[in-house]
């Protein structure tokens, strides 16, 4: 497997938990070519026992390279977005079957980083100036949810073989006993980059009438380039208000402090934490727009409001507010139940049925070629 790290978010642990999952459960060797190009940033705590090389710019293709060659028969690669225009040609050279992830989602006017081959550094490039003569040659792609797999097929420049596979992740049988609170808080969990759009946000929850605003607060998880600017912003705006900057913590600590998840990217390809809230039993607000909207079942597990639409986002936060202990509860339960379709069993399995039917085409493929280079008396008719 390979990972390219630019930050210590939900995209670096479900890479982790897949290539555990693989080792422990399917008992597949696994190894994980890990680029870290984040500079600043530890490597997430990795599972014991699982084998992790870390690269750098220089190092990485060498050491893909050693891991692929050692077994080219048995191998697949699961590789992903950012490092596919390195990890399907050389695994075409090897006869190595590729499957390459999309965990984000493809926008016409936006640009995705991935990695230029020749400057071995992520660059900014609209879907439009990948280079889909390479991309397309994956033996199968996989979006993380419908959205991001739809975002694939329709802007890839070359047909594409795309599944949906969604992140796994861990939920326990029953969650967690629900406690009350005298006050409604409301958190945001995400990078603080712009795309993100927390700003949205905090926008909405500016124009919180004030007899909500006494008995809610909005608590802002997690760190970023923007983060200055969205602190700036909520002292311009939300002075009369309690908004808390918390910075990034360590895996679901920010659970603990969250009645209610509210999100407003509207091109997040999965959304791990509106998963995460709801395996907790608490409910969530996301935009009808990305891979987010797929994980809540609206009136029922959260609300879904018109993505872009701060008046429609602070009018869900203010039926949020009016709910009762009672149905923060029912909804957080309902929640709990919905979360359990995104287990890692499930995600795991999916994986794994995957990488089989993908290696079964690798060795036909190989078959067929070695039929054509053999003298025509010699060839296996099949």
């Amino acid at each position: 497997m390979t990972w390219l790290t630019t930050a210590q978010g939900g995209a670096e642990r479900s890479t982790l938990e897949l290539a555990d999952g693989l080792r422990t459960i399917f008992g597949i060797d696994v190894v994980i070519v890990w680029w870290d190009d984040s500079k600043f940033l530890s490597l997430p705590r990795v599972p014991h026992g699982l084998r992790v090389r870390q690269a750098d710019a220089n190092s990485y293709e060498r050491m893909l390279a050693h891991e692929l060659s050692s077994n080219p028969e048995g191998t697949v690669l699961i590789g992903t977005h950012r490092t596919a225009m390195i990890d399907i040609p050389l695994a075409n050279s090897l006869n190595i079957a590729v499957i390459s992830v999309l965990r984000g989602m493809l926008v016409a006017n936006q640009r995705l980083r991935t990695v230029d081959p020749e400057r071995r550094r992520l660059v900014p490039r609209r879907p439009d100036e990948l280079n889909w003569e390479i991309l397309a040659r994956a033996d199968c792609w996989v979006g993380v949810s419908r959205s991001s797999t739809a975002s694939l097929v329709e802007l890839a420049e070359r047909p594409v073989r795309a599944i949906t596979i969604y992140n796994g992740v861990a939920i326990a049988a029953h969650p967690p006993a629900f406690t009350s609170k005298p006050i409604r808080r409301f958190s945001v969990v995400a990078r603080t980059e712009s795309w993100k759009r927390i700003d949205r946000v905090i926008a909405a929850y500016a124009c919180l009438p004030k007899e909500i605003v006494s008995r809610a607060q909005l608590n802002i998880y997690g760190n970023g380039t923007v983060l200055s600017q969205l602190q700036k912003m909520a002292d311009t705006f939300c002075l009369d208000r309690n908004v808390r900057f918390w910075g990034h913590v360590p895996d679901r600590e920010w659970l603990a402090g969250t009645d209610v998840l509210v999100s407003a990217c509207d091109i997040e390809g999965f959304g791990r934490c509106v998963i995460e809230a709801g395996a907790a039993g608490i409910p969530q607000i996301v935009p009808d727009r990305g891979g987010s909207s797929e994980l809540v079942v609206p009136g029922l597990t959260g609300l879904i409001y018109a993505g872009g639409d701060v008046r429609g986002l602070t009018d869900a936060m203010v039926e949020a507010a009016a709910w009762s202990g009672n149905q923060l509860a029912a909804l957080g339960q309902r929640a709990h139940v919905h979360a359990r379709s995104y287990s890692h069993t499930r995600y795991f399995m999916a994986y794994a049925r995957l990488a089989l039917q993908v290696c079964a085409l690798a060795q036909r493929r190989s078959s067929a070629f070695m039929n054509e280079l053999a003298p025509e008396s010699e060839r296996i008719v099949r």
